[in-house]
């Protein structure tokens, strides 16, 4: 299965962010070869495919609440992650 029947698919209601991470990795794979064993950033980013896969992932995650950074959800879930990160640092020396 190439990127693009996987992203179409995800597009058509995947529910599984596993599943989806692991189409991601295979769509990069997939570009990797195309390339001859480079990893063009550009072309990953840019790549329709992938885009889709991403905005269906985002949509799931229900990202679309952190668009605004200044303030609200964006803050909240920052706040968090630092937090928890902070305790992991500790944690570890």
């Amino acid at each position: 299965m190439s990127r693009f029947s996987d992203a179409v698919a995800i597009q058509d209601g995947a529910c599984n962010p596993i599943a989806i991470a692991n189409s991601l990795q295979r769509g990069i794979e997939e570009i990797r070869t195309e390339v001859g064993g480079l990893l063009p950033t550009d072309a990953i980013l840019k790549d329709p495919a992938l885009r889709l896969m991403v905005h269906h992932t985002a949509y799931l995650f229900r990202a679309h609440d952190c668009f605004d950074q200044i303030g609200g959800e964006y803050s909240a879930l920052m706040d968090v992650c630092e937090q928890k990160d902070r305790g992991n640092n500790h944690e570890r020396k």
